[in-house]
């Protein structure tokens, strides 16, 4: 019962320590100003064409190997076990063919992640910074002293700077 009590009394000063006026709170969606502004659409342009590059590559790497499988199905295909062994030697060939290309895709694929995943940072880092900026601005102008992004909550008594911030980034 005394922990009860104990926890009770936390509880409240705690609540009581993050209470928040309205007019201290700003919201603010970030996904709709990203959706709206033209540098980052302009990225995501850039990043859509880098993969379908590396989409069209591994597609043919893919293909590349398909046509060895086939080959082989095709060279073996009612053949005895004995005329079998007699190609062993072109099918141990293929095989290592095969191998190497199938390495050289895994390699491509995992060179194409990371060149992805650079390129992304690289674009949408500036892009970020600036639409942070913007909203640490408009935040300080309106004497704001938390911003937080609108979709998080349900229900929020706190002033809209979308509008603001979109302004300030030339988005209309």
């Amino acid at each position: 019962m005394k922990n009860l009590k104990l926890f009770t009394v936390f509880a409240f000063l705690l609540v009581g320590s993050l209470t928040v006026s309205a007019q201290d709170l700003g919201v603010v969606s970030v996904e709709d100003i990203f959706n709206n502004f033209q540098e980052k659409k302009n990225a995501d342009t850039q990043l859509n064409t880098l993969v379908e590059k590396h989409q069209a590559e591994i597609k043919k790497q893919q293909e590349a190997l398909l046509a060895i499988e086939k080959d082989v199905q095709a060279k073996t295909e009612g053949k005895s076990q004995a005329e079998i062994q007699g190609m062993m030697t072109q099918l141990e060939a293929t095989q290592k063919d095969y191998m190497a290309k199938q390495q050289a895709l895994v390699t491509y694929q995992q060179a194409a992640a990371k060149e992805l995943t650079e390129k992304e940072n690289s674009l949408l880092k500036p892009i970020e910074d600036k639409v942070k900026a913007s909203i640490d601005k408009v935040a300080a102008a309106k004497g704001l002293k938390y911003v937080v992004e609108k979709s998080m909550f349900l229900y929020a008594n706190g002033i809209d700077i979308t509008a603001d911030v979109k302004k300030d980034l030339g988005i209309k």
